[in-house]
């Protein structure tokens, strides 16, 4: 694992691996390529053209949806072992890409200091071969105070931007609070430097309060103040029959929708597999309930409107 490498390209890559620089091959499989993925049907044909052995031959030619990683896979057939060389194991292997996180603070509380929320992905491999943990998140898991972390800091979607100039409705679950946060923040500061904003109402998706209700009383602190008004669901402790943000959207319609009336923005953040087509259907509810002789696709229409006006945008994940 300490032999150095010395990888070149013959032509310049963009999805390259760490082209033109030394490193030792422990180095290169940590932080420069991906391990945990499965390997494509035309790897899987690299793999059954460069192996030795007929059987395993034989083997890896009839695999199909097999859950394995292309590191497992290797695993299983040990006449693999000795038959790639490095060129063939480089263009088999998938260059590390960045991990994207929103900042969670706000350069209005201290512009030298930058927050993460951060939710350690953990569970059990599709391949029932030990636990599959986060690139991003197992990583950040291990750094210790004083380590150095490669990041840069960019500027959000202009469309995500939150501004004063009209009311706010911001729905996040889970760690998908974190740009909220910061602009609840903003929201502080303006306020305590005297200026008038619109309404602002978070509604935030969670198991229960005293289990991750995150930055629980720096947004109480807020709330008190008239930066926002918050609006949790407590999934594994509900209230009034609201588990999900899209319930207590729905349970408070009425107010929502006069909240749009005036001009409101929505901003969704977080898991885009359940959540965040559970609120667009909250939304398109809310429109079919109060508007005469509307159907489902007009209520599609008006919220494709919303969308293409900017005035409902979503940032959100795949979860798992």
């Amino acid at each position: 694992m300490d032999t150095v490498l010395d990888i070149r390209a013959t032509r310049p890559r963009r999805d390259g691996i760490a082209v033109d620089r030394a490193l030792t091959a422990r180095q290169l499989l940590t932080h420069h390529v991906v391990l945990q993925e499965r390997p494509t049907p035309d790897r899987l044909t690299v793999l059954v053209a460069v192996n030795p052995c007929p059987p395993e031959r034989t083997a890896l030619a009839a695999l199909v949806d097999d859950p394995r990683t292309l590191v497992e896979v290797f695993e299983a057939h040990r006449a693999l072992r000795g038959a790639l060389d490095w060129p063939t194991l480089l263009d088999l292997l998938t260059p590390l890409r960045p991990r994207h996180y929103s900042v969670s603070s706000s350069p209005a509380t201290d512009p030298g200091h930058a927050d993460l929320m951060v939710s350690l992905l953990e569970a059990q491999a599709r391949s029932g071969l030990g636990t599959y943990t986060g690139v991003g998140s197992g990583h950040l898991h291990t750094v210790k105070p004083g380590d150095a972390v490669l990041a840069r800091v960019q500027p959000c979607r202009e469309a995500f931007r939150i501004d004063d100039s009209a009311p706010v409705v911001m729905v996040a679950a889970g760690t998908g609070l974190a740009p909220f946060r910061g602009a609840i923040a903003d929201r502080r500061a303006r306020l305590a430097s005297g200026a008038e904003l619109p309404p602002a109402v978070c509604y935030f998706g969670c198991d229960a309060p005293d289990a991750d209700y995150l930055h629980a009383e720096e947004h109480h602190a807020a709330e008190a103040a008239g930066a926002v008004s918050l609006r949790p669901a407590f999934s594994a402790a509900p209230v009034d029959g609201v588990t999900f943000v899209q319930h207590r959207i729905a349970a408070e319609a009425d107010e929502v929708w006069e909240l749009l009336r005036a001009g409101a923005r929505v901003y969704v953040c977080g898991d885009g597999s359940r959540m965040a087509p559970g609120v667009r259907e909250a939304f398109r509810t809310l429109y079919r309930d109060r508007t005469p002789d509307a159907d489902e696709a007009t209520a599609e229409r008006w919220l494709n409107e919303l969308i293409a006006d900017g005035r409902y945008v979503e940032d959100v994940y795949a979860a798992g």
